[in-house]
């Protein structure tokens, strides 16, 4: 009998083929796992790392099977950047629940993490049972201004990419520190945090940029099936003539396409809930994990 196919050429298909399903497996963030129970997602915010959630996880580890996510290119991780890289790393997360077979898990992200929490929420009903968003909501552009669209806010979100994109590593370390200092009160944590956040891969960190003020999922939230809380902070706006009514206001309606979903405002905290108001954020976080949906 003829031979079709020599031993050469099989593998260079199997090497095709194993290649093709290593491209498309590939995920775009990295996951430590730590404790037991209900698996709970935690995605942290821009240019940052899963080390935000040290004592989050340390709460709740007895309780909730943490899944620690790191995303690609961002705190020292090695970068994996492509076009539309926030939306590949929703589709990653998707898929890397289903891998794990985690049932009913439920999602908490901080700024850039709330976004993709809405996100893989939205895309995904049946999937979650509990969002939790610490100061990230669906179009942030939105929250300084309700008439803002994808459009409008596309020249400012080019600018900040290029802008981002051309930094030095010393000029991205002392733009981080700038930053976290309206984010954060303790000086010891604006060090911390900036300490891992400025190993962060620039080019990802400038297309992310751009992708947070051109995703808009105010429409999108509609189709969350689980309860979502919000939480959200306002006094480091005060000097920018912000109101606490005016900041919830901006904020509930962000969220008033979601059928099920509850705002707390911080009085004491900036950007970073969890470390400049604790007692108040693990407080929300109890009665809202601990309630019946």
């Amino acid at each position: 009998m003829k031979r079709i196919f020599s031993l050469p050429i099989i593998a260079l298909l199997a090497g095709l083929l194993f290649a093709h399903l290593t491209a498309h497996d590939q995920q775009h963030f990295i996951v430590d796992v730590k404790g037991k129970g209900t698996p709970l997602i935690l995605i942290h915010g821009f240019s940052c790392n899963g080390d935000v959630w040290k004592e989050t996880v340390a709460r709740y580890q007895d309780r909730y099977e943490c899944h620690i996510v790191t995303l690609a290119g961002f705190g020292g991780t090695p970068p994996a950047l492509q076009p539309n890289f926030l939306e590949a790393v929703k589709n990653d997360l998707l898929a890397y629940i289903k891998t794990k077979k985690l049932k009913s898990p439920v999602i908490m992200g901080h700024s850039m993490g709330g976004i993709l929490s809405f996100w893989a929420a939205a895309s995904a009903p049946g999937t979650f049972s509990k969002v939790i968003a610490v100061d990230g909501v669906p179009f942030l552009p939105g929250l300084l201004n309700p008439s803002a669209t994808v459009t409008s806010a596309k020249p400012f979100a080019d600018d900040a990419q290029k802008t981002m994109a051309a930094r030095t590593r010393e000029e991205y370390k002392a733009y981080n520190q700038a930053v976290f200092q309206t984010m954060i009160t303790s000086p010891a944590r604006i060090e911390e945090v900036n300490a891992f956040a400025s190993q962060s891969d620039i080019p990802t960190q400038a297309q992310v940029l751009y992708e947070i003020f051109t995703t808009d999922l105010r429409e999108a939230v509609a189709a969350i099936d689980c309860p979502v809380l919000l939480l959200s902070a306002w006094i480091a706006y005060q000097g920018y003539g912000m109101t606490r009514e005016r900041s919830q206001a901006a904020y509930q309606a962000q969220i008033a396409k979601v059928p099920n979903a509850t705002l707390e405002v911080s009085d004491k905290a900036k950007h970073f809930i969890f470390y400049d108001d604790p007692t108040w954020f693990f407080e929300k976080v109890d009665m809202f994990l601990n309630k019946k949906s």
